[in-house]
């Protein structure tokens, strides 16, 4: 039977209840309690119950999230901040991706009209744009569509794509005739990831899941390479790739299966890492003209090699690697008789750190970071590396080029500077700006962003990026928000989002903090984040909030903390070892109790990334990072939203869930602790009205908790 428990938290949740206006909050969550002891090692699990779901959990997350709601539209300010927010968004177009094929641009874009990310279609010599695959004509049951992947045709003749419901990012690839707009008949169901890559103008290989056990959920790992004709029965396509398919290469089951083709190479390269951003893979080849009759790959490299990306071109393959270099190198050999120990150096080590390469006909373009800054190199089919001056100093994403193509796409921006997406023209040595992406139209003229280290207790120094209105006096009197994900070696880069302006207008400073774990700035950045050394992910978020406070940006009552996703670890942890020095804390879809991972989809392709229970150093590894665990009874804890999505397929509801029920129970100061629920969404968010209700959330959680007028209940 269900205990409940009530404490000091629910009396506190009802006088913030009572001073909003909004209705009583719901029963705290029931306790029943659990144990489970690991290497001899026990740990409490009071709500380990709401792993199991059912209508007991149900019924609680559901109530949970109403009153969240209830109370978030009460705060006062958060109408007239929803209404900026909307205003400040209206006429913003936000561009994912771009690529030039055969003379046309395909764009995956949100323009101010659409609710959800649409591929959009162009010619290079004219302005007008057309929709070529809109995925709201897949909604279903209330449940919004999206794109979660799309790949053009050598000769542009047709678009593979993926749509899933509900941002559960599983869903169905289709195949697009460009000229007509017309769906071919063939669907492929239980691909997530697919990465269709084009053999030639008719064919392609894909990733599918296997089929889930009978009752069981399905799998996000174990999956196989195929091989599909466009026009033809999908149940007829040849796996080519993946466990089972050759008993001499022994392929591990618990991997990611991806195959990459070129129309321009006799080769075929198929590789599998265990899921991680930042992951070591290994690298196959075989020919192309012997993958129907199941010709053998041979071995490139395998996971002790640290290679982190692949291109081919021709019967030569380009790899990306960390082994002695980690800041990355670029090495060639051959394809058709790969000779690692000896292969050419294209791309030596150098300040920069590379993070992804792609092939066009002229020559192989390299992205790299130095110092938060983007740059780009210029390497002619075997010629020397020469840098590309850029626009302007940014950031520089969605790097594409195409294989018949010379020169690239690009996506520039910085904080200040709204994203523009150019085309490279290598013979003139000029960029174009497509238009594909306009200018925004909310002026940052009196935004700026410095880049400072603050010293941490080991004696390193984690950077920061601080973005705030020029000339704001350091007084500790802002309102700060605090973000940082801090994993598996992804960098945030400097981006720019409209929607901050109402941040900055209301006094607000914006800061990055690049945790050890976080990449951008090696190799080693990240290994000095990740398994044993996670802690000290969360140890340079208290860092930098301490540098903040010693440094007159903020004071412990105007910082609030905001992690995403993995990001959870190092908020979650930073609130539970020094609850004092924030004003509030956001978690959003967070991964908050580390020692059920292996639990979560997900659990299998993050264990070179955090730890496995299946050792005893795995779980204490787990643990020293488990804000769920860390939780003390008695503490008087900052203000905290928990934010969940219940289509979210990576961080299942129940992890926040726990998380917040736990923290309710044990908290003993005055300040709220709520769970926000996306009953419509996945990990990421979707359509444009839920990314503008999101931030109007987070935005005025933090003014309110941090004390800024006009956010305040009337006493």
């Amino acid at each position: 039977m269900f205990v409940v428990v009530r404490t000091l938290r629910g009396a506190a949740l009802l006088v913030a209840a009572i001073l909003l206006g909004a209705a009583d909050p719901p029963p705290p969550a029931p306790v029943i309690p659990h144990a489970e002891t690991l290497f001899g090692m026990t740990f409490d699990d009071p709500y380990h119950w709401m792993e199991n779901g059912g209508p007991a959990f149900d019924h609680w997350i559901t109530a949970a999230g109403s009153y969240t709601r209830n109370m978030l539209d009460r705060i006062p300010g958060h109408a007239a901040v929803l209404r900026e927010l909307r205003k400040l968004d209206d006429g913003e177009t936000q561009v994912s991706s771009t690529v030039f094929v055969n003379g046309l641009y395909f764009a995956l874009k949100r323009r101010p009209e659409d609710a959800a990310a649409k591929l959009y279609v162009k010619g290079a010599d004219r302005a007008a744009e057309s929709v070529l695959i809109d995925p709201a004509r897949f909604d279903a049951n209330g449940t919004r569509g999206g794109i979660d992947y799309w790949s053009v045709s050598p000769n542009a003749r047709y678009v593979a794509y993926g749509v899933s419901l509900g941002g559960a990012e599983i869903g169905t690839l289709r195949v697009k005739e460009v000229a007509t707009g017309t769906d071919l008949p063939e669907q492929i169901d239980r691909t997530r990831a697919a990465r269709p890559s084009w053999m030639d103008d008719a064919s392609f290989l894909y990733s599918r899941l296997p089929p889930p056990a009978p009752g069981a959920g399905q799998e996000l790992l174990g999956g196989r390479v195929y091989l599909h004709n466009v026009g033809t029965d999908p149940t007829q396509d040849v796996a080519v790739f993946g466990p089972g398919l050759a008993a001499a290469l022994d392929l591990p089951r618990g991997f990611y299966f991806r195959g990459l083709a070129d129309p321009t190479s006799s080769m075929v390269v198929a590789e599998y890492d265990p899921g991680l951003t930042a992951s070591a893979r290994a690298v196959f080849t075989a020919p192309k003209s012997g993958l129907r009759s199941g010709s053998a790959f041979q071995k490139v490299a395998g996971l002790e090699d640290d290679i982190r990306g692949v291109v081919l071109h021709g019967d030569q393959i380009y790899l990306r690697t960390v082994h002695d270099a980690p800041r990355q190198r670029i090495l060639r050999t051959s394809a058709i008789a790969p000779d690692l120990a000896h292969a050419a150096v294209v791309v030596p080590e150098g300040s920069g750190t590379i993070s992804s390469f792609v092939p066009a006909s002229d020559a192989l373009y390299v992205q790299l970071r130095e110092e938060g800054i983007g740059r780009v190199l210029r390497v002619p089919w075997n010629g020397t590396p020469q840098q590309v001056a850029l626009p302007f100093d940014g950031a520089t994403a969605a790097l594409t080029a195409n294989a018949a193509t010379a020169g690239f796409v690009l996506r520039l921006q910085n904080w200040t500077h709204s994203p523009v997406v150019i085309a490279y023209d290598p013979e003139a040595d000029v960029f174009t700006n497509t238009g594909i992406a306009p200018a925004s139209r909310v002026s940052f003229d009196d935004i700026e962003w410095i880049e400072v280290r603050a010293p941490t207790p080991d004696s390193q120094f984690v950077p920061l990026s601080i973005v705030a209105r020029r000339g704001a006096p350091r007084d500790g009197r802002h309102p700060v928000l605090m973000y940082v994900y801090g994993a598996y070696g992804v960098a945030v880069d400097p981006n720019f989002s409209p929607m901050r302006r109402a941040w900055f207008d209301r006094g607000g400073i914006y800061v990055v903090v690049h945790v050890r774990g976080s990449g951008g700035f090696g190799d080693e950045w990240h290994r000095a984040g990740k398994l044993e050394n996670k802690p000290k992910s969360i140890s340079d978020f208290v860092a930098a909030a301490e540098y903040l406070v010693k440094n007159y940006w903020a004071n412990p009552d105007s910082i609030g903390a905001l992690g995403a996703s993995a990001g959870g670890v190092v908020v979650g942890g930073a609130i539970s070892d020094r609850p004092d020095l924030f004003a509030a804390a956001l978690v959003q879809v967070g991964l908050l109790n580390p020692l059920r991972l292996g639990q979560l989809p997900i659990g299998p392709s993050n264990v070179g990334e955090f730890g496995s229970t299946a050792t005893e150093d795995g779980v204490r590894m787990l643990y020293a990072i488990d804000a769920y665990q860390r939780i003390r009874d008695g503490v008087e804890y900052p203000g905290v939203m928990i934010s969940t999505a219940l289509n979210d397929t990576r961080v299942l509801p129940w992890m926040p869930a726990k998380f917040a029920a736990r923290l309710q129970a044990a908290d003993s100061g005055p300040k709220p602790v709520l769970l926000r629920v996306e009953e419509a969404g996945g990990h990421s968010v979707g359509t444009r009205e839920e990314a503008e209700q999101d931030v109007a959330d987070t935005y005025t959680f933090l003014l309110w908790q941090e004390g800024v007028p006009g956010f305040q209940p009337e006493q």
